[in-house]
């Protein structure tokens, strides 16, 4: 068991969780939350009965929270992890146990699906990932860590850190993303299920078109293999993946759980399959901003950036993607650099090419800074 955290780690996690500091009663702050809760901190770690309050605000924050106090003390010693809990429900098992068998499947899938997040970050969305692992998703991959399981059907937990400094694939970028690199990949994760699921709906084994459209959000044949295998020996039960995210590091997506029905696993194999085959090409345009660049001449790797914003495809428009754009030339590459510092939105229109990485090809008429 966990020994009793700070007083000032409580008061930094309550902060981060919405809570306020509303009044001080004989020294100690009284923190209330909108829902109506209220909750008496000790004032100091020595008291004699801090770890009485301790265990009291626990109970007060689970009721709260719906989940279980040592989940919440284990959120407080680890403000900067982002976290995903994967939900499965095996054939013939009681609640709460899976076969050992069933198990390091499932834990195998969730670090092969982990690692392609880490590798769609790195090296630009791709129907099917080949070679080696690049060193930045790797490194990361060995911090991940897996949490505490939960009571009821088979849960078990994995910890993403997101205070790892933020790096690039290759050594000819110009500028740092906003994020570090565990955010992006956690990030890049919820964004690929959640586009999975989304295809699931409009999809059936004889008709897997809606899959087409997912690869910019990630979604690759290695994923889908890898997500499917939640599903069970047969790929037909149900199963749920929730994410959770670091209360040190403000995160803009809420806490969600993302729900695949029954029968969901078989299609998304199949879709694996499909998206071997597929090729992405068309015109497409991207308005948002530029998270990061790169420019290696002695590569022959000219004038790539990386733009985050609403991406728009003949399937329609995607919001909150992220794609690679080639541009034309030094002057728009140096606009753009522009464009990174001072936070302005750049729109770029183009053709799509999955030659090595998806990437959205453009001349220097079909962009612009906006801002």
């Amino acid at each position: 068991m966990l020994p009793r955290p700070k007083v000032q780690d409580i008061q930094t996690y309550l902060r981060d969780n919405g809570w306020e500091h509303s009044l001080t009663w004989r020294d100690a702050p009284v923190w209330s939350h909108v829902d109506g809760y209220e909750l008496l901190v000790p004032p100091r770690d020595d008291l004699m009965d801090t770890d009485l309050r301790v265990r009291e605000l626990l109970n007060v924050l689970a009721v709260a929270e719906q989940r279980s106090a040592d989940d919440i003390l284990v959120d407080i010693y680890a403000p900067l992890d982002d976290i995903q809990s994967f939900r499965t429900f095996p054939e013939g098992m009681p609640p709460g146990f899976t076969s050992l068998k069933g198990g390091i499947r499932a834990l195998h899938c969730v670090q092969s699906m982990i690692g392609i997040a880490a590798r769609t970050v790195v090296e630009g969305p791709l129907p099917k990932f080949a070679g080696g692992v690049p060193t930045t998703a790797s490194d990361l991959m060995q911090r991940v860590r897996l949490g505490p399981g939960h009571p009821g059907s088979y849960v078990f937990t994995v910890r993403v850190p997101v205070d790892a400094p933020s790096q690039h694939a290759d050594p000819g970028s110009r500028a740092q993303p906003d994020e570090p690199l565990g955010r992006q990949v956690a990030r890049q994760f919820y964004e690929a299920i959640t586009a999975a699921n989304a295809a699931t709906a409009h999809a059936t084994l004889g008709d897997l078109a809606a899959f087409d459209n997912t690869l910019t959000a990630g979604v690759s044949a290695d994923l889908c293999l890898a997500l499917s295998v939640l599903a069970g020996r047969q790929y037909e039960q149900s199963f749920d993946v929730t994410f959770r995210w670091s209360h040190g590091l403000h995160a803009e997506l809420p806490a969600s759980t993302v729900h695949f029905a029954d029968g969901a696993g078989k299609i998304i194999r199949a879709a694996a399959r499909r998206l071997r085959q597929v090729r992405i090409s068309g015109a497409a345009e991207v308005t948002g901003l530029v998270e990061s660049l790169h420019d290696q001449p002695e590569a022959g790797d000219r004038w790539r950036i990386k733009v985050r914003g609403d991406l728009t495809t003949q399937g329609g428009t995607a919001f909150g993607r992220t794609i690679w754009v080639r541009l034309d030339g030094q002057a728009s590459y140096d606009r753009t650099i522009a464009a990174h510092q001072a936070r302005h939105l750049v729109w770029v229109r183009g053709e799509l090419s999955a030659h090595g990485r998806l990437e959205l090809v453009t001349d220097g008429t079909r962009f612009e800074v906006i801002g």
